[in-house]
């Protein structure tokens, strides 16, 4: 029997990261959770749970979150009384007091929490390079229609290019918590919350997301650019499916080269 994967969230996330646990012959899927059960009717209805609090029952090695920030502030402690997690809703950490409680919990109980590297290329230089970087800003650029919380500041369409959003990540945390994950984990492996700069545009013309990452620093100068572009009906590809890998990483028991 492989490591069992418990899964929080049945969107674009969690329903491909089912798929691909299903062709995996080291890894089990422990169980599937939605507040929408609408979503996992396809499901084979061993895998469901209806409460989390089925959760430990399922003996899960693993539990990823893909849902939002407000799960994990009202959930991640609870999780990690019994199973490993693996964070993708980032901007949860916004809140200075997360850190702390879930440090503490994790401890408590020899367990870890993972946070995801939200398919940022380069993030491992940024990391490494932490002690050394001056200054780091992120721009994004988006489509209006793909601007989750967009409406929550502007009661209005967007006609043309327009600068939603220019400060720090903490701030941006929380006006946007459902689209600054991006920002959230390169503010984390750098400078911080309040330290880390950005600025968000929303712009009618383009039909994709890019992001641009500057960072400055003793000794180094980079631009990071990063681009969503639909494939076919998908919207996104690559971050579902580096997510995956994420998740093998953390399983892996195999001995030998190990990437970090």
């Amino acid at each position: 029997m492989g490591k069992r994967v418990g899964i929080i969230g049945y969107g674009l996330l969690g329903s491909y990261l089912a798929r691909k646990l299903n062709s995996e012959k080291e890894l089990d899927i422990a169980f599937v959770y939605d507040v929408d059960r609408s979503k996992l009717k396809d499901l084979e209805p061993s895998l469901v749970i209806k409460s989390l609090a089925e959760a430990p029952s399922r003996r899960p090695d693993l539990v990823v979150e893909m849902v939002n920030s407000e799960w994990v502030s009202e959930n991640a402690a609870f999780v990690l009384e019994f199973s490993d997690l693996l964070v993708a809703s980032v901007s949860a950490f916004a809140d200075e007091k997360l850190k702390g409680k879930l440090d503490s919990v994790a401890a408590l109980n020899r367990k870890r929490y993972y946070i995801s590297h939200g398919a940022i290329a380069g993030l491992d230089g940024i990391r490494d390079g932490k002690e050394i970087i001056k200054e780091v800003k992120i721009l994004t650029i988006r489509p209006e229609h793909g601007y989750f919380d967009l409406k929550n500041l502007i009661k209005k369409d967007v006609k043309e290019r327009t600068v939603i959003y220019e400060g720090p990540v903490r701030k941006a945390c929380r006006l946007f918590p459902k689209n600054v994950n991006l920002f959230a984990t390169v503010a984390i492996h750098s400078l911080g919350f309040d330290q880390t700069q950005c600025a968000i545009i929303v712009d009618p013309e383009i039909d994709i997301i890019k992001h641009l990452i500057e960072v400055k620093g003793l000794g180094l100068r980079w631009k990071i650019e990063v681009q969503a572009i639909p494939v076919g009906d998908r919207k996104k590809i690559y971050v579902p499916e580096s997510f995956f890998q994420t998740v093998k990483r953390i399983c892996s028991e195999k001995y030998g080269e190990v990437l970090i």
